[in-house]
Formats: C-alpha cells, structure tokens, sequence
C-alpha cells in the first residue's frame, strides 16, 4: 500500500510525484495499486500530474481516504477506479497568493481562473455531474460525507455514513491550504463536525495505545510494533509505559524509539547497587588522620607496642588516722596543726 501523508507539493517533507513513481515501482506488478490518502490538499497543478501517471499506468488504481481528504488531495482521490471514502472529500475554488504591479495581478487572475475550470471539467467528467453544480460546490467550499461522495459519484463506496456540510465562509484566510500545514479548517463547526465523522470512521485497522501518562494514541496498524511513517495521532512525544517514546508529527511517526532491553535493565540494577554501597562506605569511612594515626601504630609494632607504651600509674589512696573523741575521723594535717598550737599556747 503507498501512503500519501500530509501536503502534496515539491518541498522537503511533501509528498511529490518523484516519490509516488518510486512508490509504484516497489509495488508487486501483478496487484492493483492502493493508495491511501491522508492529506489537506497542496500544489493542484501537481496533483494532476500524479492523476495522469497513474491513469497511463493501465493499471487497477484503488484509492482511499482516512482522516482528511480535501482541495488538491481529492483531485489524486479521483484517479482510481475503485475509490474508497473514508472521511469527507472536500473541494473547493483554487486560491493563490501573488504580489507584483496590476500586469502580474492580472496574469495571477487569468491563471487561477484558468485552472478553476480545468478542476470544474474535471470533477464533471468524473462524477457526471453538470459543471454548474460542480462550480456551486467548489464556491462554497463543500465538505461532502462519504454517503454523499458515493451519491455524487466521487466514491464508489463508502465505510461510514453522515450528512455532507456546506461550509459557505469563502473567506481566503480560511482556504489557505498550504499554510495550515495539515491543520483542520479554523471554525468552529467545521472542527466539530470533523470530530463527529471521525467518531464513526472505521476503526478495524487502528491500533489505540495507551501513553504513560494516560493519553490514548491512535495508530493506522493492525498489529505489531508501530513504524515510522505509520499515520498515527495526536502530534507530539509519547512516552509509553514501556519507556519507549513515540513522536509523531504532522499525523505520522517520524521517531520510535524502542524500550530499553533486559540487559541495559540490569545494568541499571547493577549501577544502583554499586551507589548504595559506595553511600554505605562513605558514611562510615575513617578520616585521612585517623588512617594515618592507625598505619602509623601498626607499622611501630601494633597494638601490643602501643599497650607498652601506655602508663599503668595509679595514685595512691588516703590513709585513714585514728578517730577523734567525736568519733569522727581526724587526718594527720588537723593533727598537725593542732600540735603547733600547742607549742603557741593557742587554743
């Protein structure tokens, strides 16, 4: 299956016709070529050559359309012979910016008209519609359900059902295709209808996944580990409960990165054992002094030269003397002076 993702145009990270012709190239001769659409529009001129390579191509074309189908992506819807709708088509009259003196508005006028009606012939000629309700359409910048699109011709089936929309603000702020980037329509009932169709749109071949932090994120793959390039959503960086990390852009995978594996889990084990023990020992380590004072000790001759080294002096205790007439004890300083009072004839 190729995947057109995101704008269609010649600037890097577009999908252009030198990738489509390589795209085809991969794919098996004997099987038909399917196609499945994801994008906002772009360069129109461009998405009518990508039309006429396949169709001279004499090959069976199936093209089908998730999540967004509109302005020059519906001209590459068109070029299958089995067209599969799976989200609303929408078509619009070509826009252009220009800038310059009047002779350059002028020649910028002439050729968006002239390109208006080649797209009016075209849409006519594929739905057989008449080219006044094709040019009613595209003036109201019509959003067509996938029910419709079938009535209408666009598609030939269809895997959801809903009222097509007519989104009547011919605004050309609101129709600046390229510089949404991919973005839905800035209004407010345009956003919520697109959320309503994408609540019933097919999900058989989603894979819904769960981030870490809750958020579901929704992959167009049945099964197996998400590949870059699958288109997926909501943009940003997921990160699973795995500790893989899954970054999409612009609604496709542009990074996977996988879980760490058994063995990087043990050395993680193993790092965090070492810091425990290195924290262990840390705590009781010995100061550089006290190592030092214990080498030097033990290169004198350890602990039993230390133990000669130390003084077992005791100081003797106080002898007692003979008791006084009070019964008390007397010690030999109080018989001392009591002698040399005597001499003095002190009492």
């Amino acid at each position: 299956m190729i995947k057109v993702i995101g704008i269609i145009g010649n600037e890097k990270g577009q999908y252009s016709l030198v990738r489509l012709i390589q795209d085809v190239k991969k794919e098996p001769e004997n099987q038909p070529i399917h196609i499945l659409i994801n994008s906002p529009g772009g360069d129109g001129e461009l998405s009518f050559d990508m039309h006429d390579y396949l169709r001279g191509l004499n090959r069976e074309i199936i093209t089908e359309c998730k999540t967004e189908c509109a302005s020059a992506a519906s001209i590459l819807f068109l070029s299958g012979n089995k067209r599969i709708a799976g989200c609303p088509i929408m078509i619009h009259n070509p826009w252009m910016q220009a800038q310059g003196d009047s002779e350059k508005l002028r020649e910028a006028a002439n050729f968006i008209e002239k390109f208006e009606k080649k797209a009016e012939k075209f849409y006519a000629e594929k739905t057989g519609l008449d080219i006044s309700v094709i040019s009613n359409l595209m003036k109201k910048e019509t959003y067509i359900a996938p029910s419709e699109a079938v009535s209408l011709k666009f598609a030939t089936e269809a895997k959801l059902t809903a009222m097509a929309l007519i989104n009547s603000n011919t605004n050309l702020n609101q129709k600046k295709m390229a510089e949404r980037k991919g973005k839905k329509p800035n209004n407010k009932l345009m956003a919520a209808f697109t959320a309503f169709m994408e609540s019933f749109a097919d999900s058989a071949n989603m894979m819904d996944l769960t981030a870490a932090n809750g958020d579901t994120i929704v992959i167009d793959r049945e099964e197996g580990e998400p590949q870059i390039g699958d288109p997926a959503s909501p943009d940003g960086r997921h990160v699973m409960p795995d500790e893989s990390v899954i970054i999409i852009t612009q609604g496709v995978i542009t990074e996977f990165i996988t879980a760490p594996d058994d063995e990087l889990e043990q050395l993680r084990a193993e790092n965090a054992q070492l810091q425990e023990q290195l924290s262990t020992a840390q705590a009781s380590a010995k100061t550089v002094e006290e190592i030092g004072q214990l080498n030097a000790i033990k290169i004198a001759g350890g602990q039993d030269w230390l133990a000669k080294q130390c003084s077992h002096y005791k100081p003797a205790g106080r002898k007692a003397t003979a008791t006084g007439g009070s019964g008390g004890a007397t010690s030999a300083t109080a018989l001392k002076l009591a002698e040399i009072k005597a001499k003095k004839g002190l009492k």
